[in-house]
């Protein structure tokens, strides 16, 4: 559970966010629509089975000798039992005082068996598709009909114009083409903006999932 509800105020540089998460099938309260975007990001991961925002204060030393407490953004726990801690940070504002921060984290995560990692954000085309994909990311009822379609079209190299086409106005083969964009079974670019010209492909070994 999160130990605290992030708040926005006057002064703030972020405005919270409410998150419909897929993976635990709740509202998840973030600070930003940066931490929104590594959960996004997080949520394509096969092996994810728990979120956790804001979770948890660890006490952290740093290289001076002070001690200090820290909240980090996102608790992730795996099929595996594993557990990674993320901070999210933009590039540009990763100063020394955070970098500084962040070692005396990661060395906190060590102490218990966890990983630690930072997310600096993703690409304007890479955070407008995730987006976009995460609006097909639950299953319906025509999308197992219309996969060997979809990878038929792919084994002799294909675009999503082809699907388009091929859909004919119905829908069903282009939402479900999204839909599987998103679980990663189908390969589409998405570090750049997705036209009508881009190449897709069926991920080796998807078929059978």
């Amino acid at each position: 559970m999160p130990i605290r509800n992030p708040r926005s105020t006057e002064k703030s540089r972020h405005i919270p966010v409410q998150a419909h998460c897929f993976v635990t099938g709740t509202t998840l309260k973030l600070e930003s629509g940066l931490e929104y975007d590594l959960l996004l990001m997080l949520e394509r991961d096969p092996t994810a089975a728990w979120f956790v925002p804001q979770p948890t204060r660890l006490g952290v030393r740093l290289p001076n000798r002070r001690r200090t407490i820290h909240t980090p953004d996102l608790l992730m726990l795996d099929t595996a039992g594993r557990v990674t801690i993320w901070n999210v940070r933009s590039a540009d504002r990763q100063d020394e005082k955070f970098r500084i921060q962040s070692d005396a984290t990661a060395a906190a995560c060590r102490e218990v068996g966890w990983d630690y990692k930072v997310f600096p954000g993703h690409s304007r085309a890479q955070k407008f598709n995730l987006r976009w994909l995460a609006a097909y990311r639950h299953d319906r009822p025509w999308y197992e009909a219309a996969r060997p379609e979809l990878v038929e079209m792919c084994a002799e190299g294909a675009t999503t114009n082809d699907v388009i086409e091929a859909d004919r106005g119905s829908g069903h083969l282009v939402s479900a083409m999204w839909h599987y964009a998103w679980r990663g079974h189908l390969i589409i670019d998405i570090d750049h903006w997705i036209g009508r010209t881009a190449p897709i492909a069926w991920a080796h070994g998807a078929s059978d999932e």
